[in-house]
């Protein structure tokens, strides 16, 4: 062994250890009441990006060593997991993401009632007809003996990402035997995948199912002549009853827990069909979804599609608009945005620019199931625009094959390894400050992107002291724990009106107010705290400030402070009709 390469071991023994102390030491300095418009990215210290540049250069060092075992590569990319999704639930010290404390609330309301109630007028009936992820979250609640989901909720990224590395790395050893190639491919991946579709919700999990379904499926395909280093052998073999059934119990999983998950496995599983070869393997999953999916969307998801169907059919005919949509406009955009933007955007043409190369310089990666796996989920871009997300959601179903296709063009073969070992160390940090610009960034407010203790604390006495049938009311959804009970509790949320209505509001909040809970039954409660404050100054929402509402709202007799603190107050209103008859 040459002596670079032993000094290479030691420095990736030795980094690792190093990264990890020094990124949790670094942590205790993270002030995030300093957050301005750049997010958490602005108030992480010195210490962290040093962390973060001992676990790249020693992941990188790893990679020059043969002789590098599985285990020291799973502690790199693990510790790489937790520094990109540890570190905001350990600075901010509970739950923080808004959507995510809907979700907990989606299972409290489970546990209490049995089941998850039809609340038509706010969009809730969604999550009755696909309740697979919160069915499973209450299983694990009562097994656990745990009071809520909300005590693990904020650790959902990290958990999910690291369970996601096991079907991950089974999917890269099917392509290749190279265990450099498919770590750095892992490592490529978890930089890369910048959509935030990772918190705590019905997404996160059908997405490692849908990985996980996708290896143990391409695992068992037959190689081509000429396939590089597979992982088995060429010949087919007829997959047995029960290896078909289990994969259908997962494949069952999805279909229970989320719309779109199920649609894009099918597309893809069809894709695999394509080649010959492959259909003893995958025609019986692909039939078996496919029936396991209509079943389900003819019967309990059925209300969903009859009052979608007209938008369904009207997304078919428009392609072009379907894929772009979601796409911010840069020109009216503020610097924020247009930063995370351009990171967001670049990432993405470069995972996809590369894995195209590597398909045209590696011509061994066309034999294999990569292409099919790439291609296939952007399909869906023609056919629907998803409230605008498609693109984005495309981008994360393709990205397990995009990144180990751009990485093998990253990891050059041994004529050019000394290009390989230049590349590896520009490219894989430069990936690492891409992600945490996308993901610690908040173009829409970085102060809507946590709440404070004393946020959390107002909204825990609300719902304690809000009684059945109070009517619950905020300028933004940004307010914790929002749908705490909300079979019991009928919401308001400013931010969801018309246009035209929060430009009323914006103009006399009195007034509207009273005309948006006008006939309804029990006390009418409205919360204001500083994440609607940030999320109204980022966004434009309303066209208007919190403070500008609050002093209207403070001197009116129809409005009494019941509870306050340094970061939220909240009123008792009186409607109109009710002063009138005092």
């Amino acid at each position: 062994m040459s002596r670079p390469i032993r000094l290479a071991r030691l420095f990736a023994r030795a980094a690792l250890p190093a990264a990890l102390i020094t990124w949790l030491l670094s942590l205790r300095d993270v002030n995030v009441l300093g957050m301005g418009v750049y997010g958490l990215v602005e108030v992480l210290p010195v210490a962290f990006w040093v962390a973060a540049a001992l676990l790249t250069l020693g992941f990188c060092a790893a990679l020059l060593d043969r002789r590098t075992r599985d285990r020291l590569y799973t502690g790199y990319v693990l510790a790489l997991i937790a520094m990109l999704h540890a570190t905001a639930p350990i600075v901010y010290g509970h739950l923080s993401d808004n959507w995510a404390w809907k979700h907990v609330s989606m299972i409290d309301v489970l546990l209490r009632v049995g089941e998850l109630p039809i609340v038509h007028d706010r969009g809730l009936d969604l999550y009755n007809q696909w309740p697979g992820f919160f069915t499973l979250n209450a299983a694990v609640v009562r097994a656990t003996g745990i009071d809520s989901a909300l005590s693990y909720a904020a650790w959902g990224p990290a958990v999910a990402d690291a369970l996601l590395l096991g079907p991950l790395i089974i999917l890269y050893r099917s392509f290749s035997r190279s265990r450099r190639l498919s770590w750095t491919a892992a490592w490529v991946f978890y930089t890369c995948l910048w959509v935030t579709q990772d918190y705590f919700a019905p997404q996160t999990l059908t997405f490692l199912l849908y990985v996980t379904v996708l290896a143990v499926v391409v695992r068992r395909l037959p190689r081509s002549r000429g396939t590089p280093s597979a992982a088995r052998g060429k010949a087919a073999r007829r997959p047995s009853i029960g290896w078909t059934l289990l994969v259908l119990s997962v494949v069952a999983a999805i279909t229970c827990s989320h719309p779109l998950t199920p649609v894009m496995l099918i597309i893809t599983l069809a894709a695999l069909a394509v080649p010959r070869r492959n259909r003893r393997t995958v025609l019986p999953i692909l039939l078996g979804a496919v029936v396991l999916s209509l079943a389900w969307d003819l019967t309990v998801a059925r209300p969903f599609f009859s009052a979608n169907a007209r938008e369904m059919v009207q997304g078919l005919t428009q392609p072009e608009s379907n894929a772009s949509a979601g796409l911010l406009d840069l020109a009216s955009a503020t610097d924020v945005h247009v930063l995370v933007a351009w990171t967001d955007r670049a990432l993405s043409a470069g995972v996809w620019l590369l894995a195209a190369l590597a398909l045209v310089f590696r011509p061994s990666l066309r034999r294999t199931p990569l292409p099919l796996l790439a291609g296939a989920p952007l399909v869906l871009l023609a056919l629907n625009s998803y409230d605008g997300e498609m693109l984005f959601r495309a981008y994360m179903f393709s990205l397990p094959a995009m990144a180990f296709g751009a990485t093998a063009l990253l990891v050059a073969p041994r004529p050019r390894r000394r290009v390989r070992r230049l590349v590896l160390p520009v490219a894989l940090p430069a990936l690492f400050v891409g992600f945490t610009i996308c993901y610690f960034c908040n173009p829409d407010g970085a102060t809507a992107l946590y709440f404070t203790r004393s946020e959390v604390a107002a909204g825990r006495w609300l719902f304690d002291h809000a009684p059945r049938g109070a009517v619950v009311t905020a300028v933004t959804e940004d307010v914790p724990g929002g749908y705490t009970d909300y079979d019991r509790h009928p919401s308001v949320w400013i931010e969801l009106q018309e246009q035209p209505v929060r430009k009323r509001f914006a103009a006399d909040p009195v007034r509207t107010l009273d005309s948006l809970v006008a006939g309804r039954e029990g006390p009418v409660y409205l919360m204001l705290n500083r994440a609607q404050e940030g999320r109204i100054r980022a966004t434009g929402l309303i066209p208007t400030s919190l403070k500008k509402i609050d002093d209207t709202l403070a001197g009116h007799p129809g409005f009494r402070v019941v509870f306050q603190n340094k970061d939220a107050k909240v009123y008792l209103i009186t409607p109109t009709e009710s002063r009138e008859d005092g």
